[in-house]
């Protein structure tokens, strides 16, 4: 192998070759890079810059296995090229790669259009074209009259009562806003910001709230910890499972779906999550009193009633089948049981225990 600067590559016009197969977001400088060819040819490869010059040049070694289809695939490696900028890769007889870059902030567009991802999914709220651009749309969901559906009801709160229960996220393939999914999501970001948080305070992400002196991924974070807070009963500290139509909507825009919208059940799993995403919140919102004045507090408080609830109620099952015998309508939409909790124990005592 060898790295030059000096000669010239071909420049034969030819569109990207369905032969080459690489990571067409790029490297990051000293990590290792490859590219597959779809071929059992041993051959010579380059790597052209932006301006068709050669800065690399190497050979093909046949790969260790074949792929999947039983197809013998040949590896171009040139992980030794470390120079930052944008490149081709060619092979013999001209055809060439899609464009790929070398780059220490490679996947640092690709990690804020994952962490954006969430502000597409807000509930209650319009999304306009100067933070949505072509994906903007009507508000949706004000969940401002969202009613105790009969498996949820209690005596302070009898089955019909109203309840305020707006912001939050909506699910990956419905508008209904799920607890136990929101575990997952708001520890997962929670993480993020605390294993990276050099990272996220200069992460933007053009939402409605940015410069406010929050970091924008915190700022995300609270629409959906402020929705789950309305999900807690005060009475009793126990968390409703989900709040839902009773049948999945159509494939209509979020304004057009108005059907009633229920808080079920109350589960030992969703109490869990909710107290363990609560105390690890609190501990974060902790930092910023000034921008978010009791929010953390308010954070603590809920972790302890719910953990109170759970230890009361170790082991109440959300059963939606079972539910459906039981309490009417019927809710037909994701149910997400589970009847397992030690791993929900076990999550939620320890961010108490860190907090």
């Amino acid at each position: 192998m060898s790295i030059s600067g000096i000669a010239d590559a071909q420049t034969p016009g030819l569109p990207a070759s369905p032969a080459i197969y690489l990571n067409q977001s790029g490297f990051y400088p000293k990590a290792p890079k490859i590219a597959v060819i779809a071929s059992n040819k041993l051959q010579k490869f380059s790597i052209l810059s932006i301006n068709k010059r050669v800065v690399f040049t190497g050979q093909t070694k046949a790969a260790a296995h074949p792929d999947l289809s039983g197809d013998s695939t040949c590896i171009a490696d040139f992980t030794t090229l470390q120079q930052p900028g944008k490149y081709m890769l060619q092979i013999t007889g001209g055809e060439r790669s899609y464009p790929f870059t070398i780059s220490a902030k490679i996947h640092r567009e690709v990690a804020a259009a994952a962490i954006k991802g969430f502000y597409y999914q807000r509930a209650s709220v319009a999304l306009p074209p100067t933070y949505a651009g072509k994906w903007n749309r009507t508000a949706g969901h004000p969940d401002n009259i969202v009613i105790i559906h009969p498996s949820a009801a209690t005596d302070v709160r009898p089955a019909g009562t109203i309840i305020s229960s707006p912001r939050g996220w909506y699910d990956a393939g419905d508008y209904n806003k799920y607890i136990v999914n929101s575990g997952i999501s708001m520890g997962t970001l929670l993480s993020l910001y605390e294993d990276f948080p050099a990272y996220n305070r200069s992460a933007h992400l053009n939402i409605p709230e940015s410069g406010d002196k929050v970091p924008d991924l915190l700022n995300e974070i609270v629409w959906n910890l402020r929705w789950m807070l309305t999900m807690q009963d005060p009475a009793d500290g126990g968390v409703y499972h989900k709040l839902t139509n009773a049948v999945f909507d159509w494939m209509i825009m979020p304004d057009k779906a108005v059907a009633p919208r229920y808080v079920v059940q109350k589960g030992t799993a969703a109490t869990l999550d909710f107290a363990a995403v609560m105390a690890q919140a609190s501990r974060i919102f902790n930092n910023y009193n000034r921008q978010l004045p009791g929010l953390a507090d308010s954070c603590m408080s809920a972790a302890a009633n719910a953990w109170h609830w759970a230890i009361a109620n170790p082991g109440v099952a959300y059963d939606q089948n079972l539910m459906n015998t039981k309490f009417k309508p019927a809710v037909v939409t994701g149910d997400y049981g589970d009847n397992y909790f030690a791993d929900e124990f076990t999550w939620a005592a320890a961010e108490l225990y860190i907090t």
